[in-house]
């Protein structure tokens, strides 16, 4: 019985180090407007976005560091990933902006800061 207790602990650490870990190397920033949602993911270095109104939306970011771009999705797509080469010491800026008929003005989300980096 000793062992069968010995091997849930050993489990059950072993499983809380591996999320640990996981989620702390994987660090996401998430913004959205009420049309579409867009984020950073760091591992990769990646800038997400996505709609669902048949609009234009993009993710706005921009470095710590000076670097800045945007990644954009149009109709008839409803999600794209763009792919980007970024330091491991800074943080980046970004917010989604939706564009289109009905609109007015552009919808954006009020802006979130993440590290790039582990």
């Amino acid at each position: 019985m000793r062992n069968v207790f010995r091997f849930a602990v050993t489990a059950v650490g072993a499983v809380a180090t591996v999320l640990w870990f996981s989620t702390s190397a994987h660090a996401d920033a998430v913004v959205g407007n009420g049309y579409a949602y867009g984020g950073f993911i760091s591992y990769g270095d990646k800038v997400w976005v996505e709609h669902y109104e048949g609009r234009t939306s993009s993710v706005e970011w921009y470095t710590n560091y000076g670097r800045s771009d945007s990644c954009s999705v149009t109709t008839p797509e409803v999600s794209k990933t763009c792919n980007y080469d970024m330091r491991e010491d800074g943080t980046i800026t970004l917010w989604v902006c939706t564009t289109g008929p009905g609109l007015g003005n552009d919808e954006c989300s009020e802006p979130v800061t993440d590290r790039i980096g582990n």
